[in-house]
């Protein structure tokens, strides 16, 4: 089961990044447990507690950097989707960006994005949910 985080700034996007991504996820067989968060804090303290197995970062500015570094650090095996208004294309690749689009986010690339996780990150994902199952014993 996917484990999806969802950060954005504005509460209404936040919802349609989470309706496209789930309908998405369905129509291919998974049913993710979404998670949106508005505030960095929180979503920086709930990566201490959960992993998720992809995140979407849509915030403005260097915000999504910030985001985008913390999540490396905590989660790097995490897949990361990341939207910004600003060309932060090079530390995008530097941290292993999924993908990376400038702002704002629309279906199709939003699904461009999840087709990467879904299709090509079933590795990643099994040596994350391998990795969880060694911390539980």
């Amino acid at each position: 089961m996917y484990r999806i985080f969802i950060l954005t700034d504005d509460t209404k996007l936040g919802q349609q990044l989470g309706l496209y991504t789930k309908k998405y996820c369905e129509q291919n067989g998974s049913f993710p447990i979404l998670r949106q968060f508005e505030n960095s804090e929180e979503f920086c303290n709930a990566l201490k507690t959960e992993k998720p197995t992809g995140v979407i970062i849509a915030l403005p500015g260097v915000a999504g950097l910030n985001a985008s570094e913390r999540l490396r650090l905590l989660c790097p095996n995490c897949g990361l989707i990341w939207y910004s208004d600003l060309d932060f294309s090079l530390q995008a690749y530097r941290l292993r960006a999924d993908y990376f689009f400038e702002y704002p986010p629309t279906t199709s690339n939003l699904c461009d994005g999840l087709s990467v996780w879904i299709k090509h990150g079933k590795a990643r994902f099994k040596r994350t949910f391998s990795s969880e199952k060694r911390e539980l014993l």
